[in-house]
């Protein structure tokens, strides 16, 4: 017997949908900067931003541990059919509270090749 995990990416996603934020995924452009030679200014490339849907959540305090997690580290469960991306550690992470975060680590969740959501361990920038 086998579980069907696309009814259980269903739910996920409509739960994030209702219950979940706006945000904004950053990844940092892999386009050489463009070079006024007039000026002798170098613009970098703009990153590509991709809006998704998410809900954030603080950790435990006994999971903080001040090495993997530490104080201030938040928690993203990211709809998998909102960026359209897999999120990496170079992205960045826009709240719809405008607190920018990085991805420290994360992963799917992914049960029997369905990816039910993405969740990520967030660190403030700055």
């Amino acid at each position: 017997m086998t579980f069907d995990y696309t009814k259980s990416a269903a739910t996920a996603e409509r739960l994030l949908q209702k219950f979940g934020q706006d945000v904004t995924l950053s990844r940092p452009s892999t386009s050489a900067p463009t070079y006024d030679p007039a000026t002798g200014v170098s613009t970098p490339a703009a990153p590509a931003t991709y809006a998704g849907r998410g809900a954030v959540f603080d950790y435990k305090q006994t999971d903080v541990n001040q090495t993997l997690v530490q104080a201030g580290d938040q928690r993203l469960y990211l709809s998998p059919a909102s960026p359209m991306v897999e999120p990496a550690t170079s992205d960045t992470v826009t709240l719809a509270n405008g607190k920018t975060y990085s991805i420290v680590r994360g992963g799917e969740v992914n049960p029997a090749g369905t990816v039910v959501l993405y969740d990520l361990q967030l660190r403030g920038v700055g």
